[in-house]
C-alpha cells in the first residue's frame, strides 16, 4: 500500500480525521488529519464555555493551514532535533495557548498526533515555556513519533529543514532553528 492508501485507509478506520474549513467559499490548499484524541477534543459537548471557545478558536487556527495561500514560521515550526520530523503549529490566540504536533507523510498534508496546553509545559516559578531540553518537552516529541509509528509503522515522515519540501506556500523564512 501506498502512503496515500495507508492515510485513506485510517481515515476509514476512525484513526484520523480531516479538517475542512468550515468558511464559505475557502479554498483548499493542503490537507490536515487530526489524531483520534484532538479530533474527540475538537468535537466534545462536554467542558466549560471558555474551553469550548477555545477549542473553537484552535480549529479555526488548524484551517488556517488547510485554506491560507502563505504559512510562516510563526505559525509552523520544525522542532529540534531536525532528524524527528517532528513540526508544530502554534494557536497562540487566547490562554491556554496550544502547540499541535504532527509529521509530514506526503507534500502538503500534515498529520496531527497529539497536542500539549502551553500551561502543561510552563516552568511554575518563572512563567515560561519549559527548556526545549527538558523531559516533559522531550516526552511530547517522543509521543508524536511513537503515535506516527502507530499510525503508519512501515513509513517515514518526510524529513527536512526546507518547508518547501513538506508544504506549499512557506514565506521566505527560517522555519528550523539548529540548537546547540
Amino acid at each position: 500500500m501506498s502512503i496515500e492508501e495507508e492515510i485513506v485507509d485510517r481515515y476509514q478506520r476512525r484513526m484520523l480525521f480531516p479538517i475542512i474549513p468550515q468558511a464559505r467559499g475557502a479554498t483548499i490548499r493542503r490537507a490536515l488529519f487530526v489524531g483520534e484524541g484532538l479530533w474527540a477534543d475538537l468535537n466534545s459537548t462536554e467542558g466549560n464555555t471558555a474551553w469550548d471557545e477555545r477549542i473553537g478558536k484552535l480549529r479555526a487556527d488548524l484551517e488556517v493551514f488547510v485554506s491560507e495561500e502563505t504559512i510562516s514560521p510563526k505559525y509552523l515550526f520544525l522542532l529540534y532535533p531536525m532528524a524527528d520530523a517532528v513540526w508544530e503549529i502554534r494557536s497562540r490566540r487566547d490562554d491556554p495557548s496550544i502547540r499541535v504536533l504532527g509529521l509530514f507523510p506526503i507534500k502538503d498534508t500534515f498529520v496531527s498526533t497529539n497536542f500539549a496546553l502551553r500551561e502543561a509545559l510552563v516552568e511554575m516559578r518563572a512563567g515560561k515555556l519549559v527548556d526545549w531540553q527538558s523531559r516533559q518537552w522531550k516526552n511530547i516529541k517522543r509521543m508524536a513519533r511513537a503515535i506516527w509509528r502507530k499510525l503508519f509503522y512501515t513509513y517515514q515522515p518526510i524529513i527536512t529543514v526546507s518547508p518547501n519540501e513538506v508544504f506549499s506556500g512557506a514565506s521566505n523564512e527560517v522555519f528550523y532553528k539548529e540548537r546547540r
